[in-house]
């Protein structure tokens, strides 16, 4: 359930600060001394996961986000495709024989959410893609399946073979081999789950960092927004700029090559494979999406890293409220390109 990190949370504080998850200081109009933002990082979904929370008492900062992250720990362990003896691992092991497995009200809009995305896109984000399996991306133990692994996999795949009834409660996979994979849809939802905890303790400012997925709900501090530094995809130690997320509260995800994988033969391979071949996505180097609610954006990032950048702009021209930034080789020339949407390009910020 890993992203690449092409975003870097800052406080409200107008210096740039260095690195996503580090304590963070902002100055709240009218006070000569920083106040500081309750901070803290954990390991989860595969990677680091920041969370900050402003304008609270200690007390009430350090009891709402042990329960956001028990919150979104125990989605997590549900919609893991390595967690041992999940419902997702039921999935897998009925499948194929006509069991119906009853799932979580939670689990279940992820899975419901994951099909109509693949339906939307013909197939380009595919939660089957799972059925891939002998990619290895972790440093020191890169692997990379041999290409008749591969044929065989790629029979398995199919997100037509992920059924679940109109309860949302009942799902079911009807061939034998096929495995989900729900990192493109399931984390988005878990970090969202984590915030809206957050509300239900009375916090309202907050943000999640979840390995480059970004919500912020509320503001740094009065008058300062939540800013989110935009790394530059195809050039990972610089900085595009930064953008200062609304107070209504808003996400912005990325998606991307550079992070979690490794080169090999002169090309790229990362995490986000393509369903149709069972090999990583070539082209688009990263993007990131912008928009006021999860479920605008939520598995769009690995079907645009599939689809390439002229269909992700054309998907893009269809979704409201939706901003885009891509970066990846330029069409025709040879050369790389940035593409921003305009709403996009206008919020962005000298870093």
């Amino acid at each position: 359930m890993q992203r690449r990190h092409c975003l870097a949370a800052l406080g409200g504080f107008a210096a740039a600060l260095p690195a996503v998850g580090l304590q963070a200081a902002v100055l709240p109009a009218g006070e000569s001394k920083p106040a500081p933002v309750a901070s803290e990082r954990r390991e989860l979904m595969g990677t680091q996961v920041d969370l900050r929370v402003a304008a609270v008492p200690p007390a009430l900062a350090r009891e709402a986000m042990d329960a956001a992250w028990q919150r979104m720990a125990a989605l997590a362990a549900q919609m893991s495709r390595f967690e041992i003896g999940n419902p997702l691992s039921q999935l897998a092991a009925e499948a194929g024989l006509g069991q119906v497995l009853t799932v979580s009200s939670e689990l279940g809009a992820v899975l419901a959410a994951a099909r109509q995305r693949a339906s939307d896109t013909q197939g380009l984000y595919d939660p089957t893609v799972g059925s891939y399996r002998g990619w290895d991306f972790r440093p020191g133990l890169q692997r990379e399946p041999s290409e008749a692994d591969i044929r065989e996999q790629r029979r398995l795949r199919g997100w037509q073979h992920l059924s679940i009834d109109a309860s949302g409660r009942r799902a079911m996979l009807d061939r034998a081999g096929v495995q989900l994979d729900l990192g493109g849809a399931a984390k988005l939802p878990i970090l969202e789950a984590g915030l809206q905890v957050l509300q239900a303790h009375g916090v309202e400012h907050a943000l999640i960092n979840g390995g480059g997925d970004v919500l912020t709900l509320g503001r740094a501090a009065p008058g300062r927004a939540w800013r989110v530094a935009l790394r530059d995809p195809r050039h990972p130690q610089r900085w595009l700029g930064v953008v200062d997320m609304p107070h209504r509260g808003a996400v912005l995800a990325a998606s991307g090559d550079y992070e979690r994988g490794f080169d090999t033969a002169g090309r790229r391979c990362h995490h986000i494979l393509d369903p149709r071949t069972g090999q990583p996505t070539q082209g688009l180097h990263g993007l990131a999406l912008l928009a006021g609610r999860v479920a605008d954006v939520n598995a769009w990032g690995p079907a645009m890293m599939v689809g390439g950048a002229a269909q992700a702009r054309r998907w893009t021209h269809g979704l409201q409220g939706v901003e885009l930034m891509l970066a990846g080789p330029g069409e025709g020339q040879g050369s790389e390109a940035l593409w921003m949407s305009p709403g996009l390009r206008g919020a962005l910020q000298p870093a």
